[in-house]
């Protein structure tokens, strides 16, 4: 009797305890998820670099565009 309540006893001991290559396949992971995470915050960051150059840019060429409609306007009552 005593050892049908012993083995149940044992099982959940060594279930509960993680395995060295357990606990070292977690840190693992856990290396990788943080590598991960650190590249996702380095692509925004790279995103939205570039996308205020963008905007720059098109802000720039839109002025250009502006500056452009207004000499022709100013041809046009010139003449």
């Amino acid at each position: 009797m005593k050892l049908l309540t012993l083995v149940p006893l044992i099982a959940l001991t060594f279930a509960a305890c993680d395995s060295k290559q357990e606990q070292a396949r977690k840190a693992e992971l856990d290396a990788q998820a943080t590598k991960l995470d650190d590249a996702a915050k380095a692509s925004k960051k790279d995103a939205e670099a570039d996308a205020k150059v963008t905007k720059k840019e098109g802000e720039a060429k839109a002025e250009a565009l502006k500056d452009e409609a207004n000499r022709v306007r100013d041809q046009k009552s010139g003449n």
